[in-house]
């Protein structure tokens, strides 16, 4: 059964399943272009240069039923419902949608044109609507797929060596796929270094440098989209939180690549081989269409 999922940038959390009380009818979304035109006096016709994909629309619709108990009167609870739905698509907070199929689930970030349209109620159920606008005119893939560069790759073990641990190689290559026809921006996560390190795209040549070193419990997130570099630092806890925009930490000649249809070849370098750092390719899969 198909379902979807609304989490908030604000921590809003909306499910539309058949556990209710929120139930998914259907969703769609459409998706136009813009196209440059020329049209020369006496042309039949026009002459089209360009085209460009607008931002998407996305349409949910479904339903809500509300069930009561001697604590909670349906009719009390209802309202609590419909006050938590316009409070959760509020029109001027972004969030994440995701739409789960029978074979996948993708995603895409959106925001909500209007609050929920919600129809006049029979008892306790009500139709509803929800219309969002995207920056993106993709969806993207729900699972983040995760290259690895700089570890250990494991080839073999033989039990009759002295030695108990694995044999293997040391990688500083990984293949990105592309089963698309468009580029993909990956993010980088490069850990802790005290050189100079370079992640390259090999099959284009394009690379990009980090002229600083990374500390002991620290992290830098390269967007190569937004041409961003990030420096994140770990807490007591272990877990990272973001400290400051570094992206001057970039070398002048660094050229922010991508991942092209097909796939491409990665690598990760710097001035001491021994010390090359644990690095992490990530991506999603665009499509057009649900």
């Amino acid at each position: 059964m198909r379902r979807a999922a609304w989490v908030s940038d604000n921590g809003w959390t909306v499910a539309f399943d058949a556990r209710g009380p929120f139930y998914l009818t259907e969703l769609t979304s459409t998706l136009g272009a813009a196209a440059e035109t020329s049209r020369a006096p006496r042309q039949d016709g026009v002459t089209t240069w360009h085209t460009a994909l607008d931002a998407r629309t996305v349409n949910l619709t479904g339903g809500m039923w509300i069930f009561g108990d001697r604590l909670h009167p349906a009719k009390a609870e209802y309202d609590r419902q419909r006050a938590c739905l316009h409070q959760a698509f509020a029109p001027n907070r972004w969030g994440t949608l995701t739409y789960y199929k029978e074979d996948e689930a993708v995603q895409v970030r959106c925001r909500p044109i209007a609050t929920p349209t919600i129809g006049s109620p029979a008892g306790t159920y009500s139709t509803i609507d929800i219309t969002f606008t995207t920056d993106s005119p993709y969806w993207e893939s729900a699972e983040e797929i995760v290259e690895t560069l700089g570890v250990i790759t494991r080839l073999w073990h033989f039990t009759w060596t002295p030695v108990k641990e694995p044999m293997g190689a040391f990688s500083p290559y990984a293949t990105g796929s592309n089963p698309t026809g468009v580029d993909i921006y990956p993010i980088i996560e490069v850990y802790t270094t005290s050189q100079y390190v370079t992640v390259s795209n090999l099959d284009t040549g394009e690379f990009v440098t980090i002229e600083h070193a990374i500390a002991e419990g620290q992290k830098l997130v390269i967007d190569m989209q937004d041409v961003t570099a990030i420096l994140w630092e770990r807490d007591e806890s272990g877990d990272y939180h973001e400290k400051e925009d570094v992206s001057h930490w970039m070398s002048l000649d660094s050229t922010p690549w991508c991942l092209k249809p097909g796939g491409s070849r990665i690598t990760i370098s710097n001035e001491a081989p021994e010390d090359t750092p644990v690095a992490y390719v990530r991506y999603r899969i665009p499509s057009l269409g649900v």
